[in-house]
């Protein structure tokens, strides 16, 4: 058996480390809300004293914001269910790189918000930033389908909901600053949100690799299939999945959800989790040596 071919014993071990992830990422981050330590950055957040037009803030727009990263961490989870759910030993990288990419999307939101150091303000800023943002392209797509309906909230009310909480964001449609801005910050783009999360990652280009698979290029299609010549002397194409691209894919699905973890527990002040979560990406590394995965992306001297 040549050494690109999948084995009962990678679908098992990949299958696995995804179930594991998620499990202890819930382990770390228990539902039904992330509680902070009594001194951490959270805490504080959550008892500043920021005021809009009607008096004081109160804890629920930092919750609010905490409750969507951890939305944004679930959704991450999603991806990594269903690619473990996905898996044998016919797998291309096609679908795995689809759901990595998936997952890169909602895990770089979450690393978005959860910024250490810019404070309630801004942090409540940025989540009113994507509200606005989203709402505005769920209108923009009803006035295209000419339905007439809009689903969730309207731009008007999420740009009306952070004015009550003296927010200023606004939409600017033209010259070099276009887009939205609250509070001093833009939103930045997909591609600029991501780029950040890949260097968090430690695997930079995965967000370009994987969107050629989402957006059905070419190579990414034909990447796992292999013409052959049969007995009879015709040609046929056959599948021989790249057990290094699939793997890589697993392992990258994780990381969206992992590096925004440990952001959390950061602001959350949980040392001991965050131990944990330490020695979790260690075993990462070891089970990478094990399964005989390239050297460069375990070896750490």
């Amino acid at each position: 058996m040549g050494v690109a071919d999948l084995t009962d014993a990678d679908v098992q071990e990949m299958a696995g480390f995804l179930t594991r992830a998620c499990a202890e990422v819930k382990r770390w981050l228990p539902e039904p809300e992330w509680l902070p330590g009594w001194q951490s950055k959270a805490a504080a957040e959550r008892a500043s004293q920021e005021r809009g037009p009607g008096g004081s803030w109160g804890e629920d727009p930092v919750r609010g914001v905490y409750t969507a990263a951890a939305l944004y961490l679930e959704a991450v989870l999603q991806c990594m269910r269903a690619l473990a759910a996905s898996l044998t030993t016919d797998t291309t990288h096609y679908v795995p790189y689809c759901l990595a990419r998936a997952a890169m999307e909602a895990g770089s939101q979450a690393h978005w918000l959860l910024e250490p150091g810019i404070g309630a303000r801004r942090r409540v800023a940025r989540f009113m930033l994507l509200r606005a943002s989203g709402a505005q392209h769920m209108a923009e797509e009803a006035r295209k389908t000419g339905s007439g309906t809009q689903y969730g909230e309207t731009p008007e009310q999420a740009t009306k909901l952070a004015a009550s909480l003296g927010l200023a964001c606004q939409y600017r449609p033209r010259g070099p600053h276009r887009g939205w801005w609250c509070e001093g910050d833009k939103l930045p783009g997909y591609t600029e949100r991501n780029r950040a999360l890949e260097q968090a990652m430690l695997s930079p280009g995965a967000y370009s690799i994987y969107s050629a698979a989402l957006h059905a290029e070419w190579h990414a299609v034909t990447g796992s299939w292999e013409e052959v010549i049969l007995a009879d002397g015709t040609r046929a194409l056959v599948i021989r999945p790249d057990r290094v691209a699939v793997w890589s894919a697993v392992l990258i699905c994780a990381a969206p959800a992992v590096v925004p973890a440990a952001r959390a527990l950061q602001l959350l002040d949980h040392p001991a989790r965050l131990r944990e979560l330490s020695n979790w990406v260690m075993s990462t590394l070891d089970l990478m040596r094990r399964m005989g995965l390239p050297r460069e992306w375990w070896q750490t001297t």
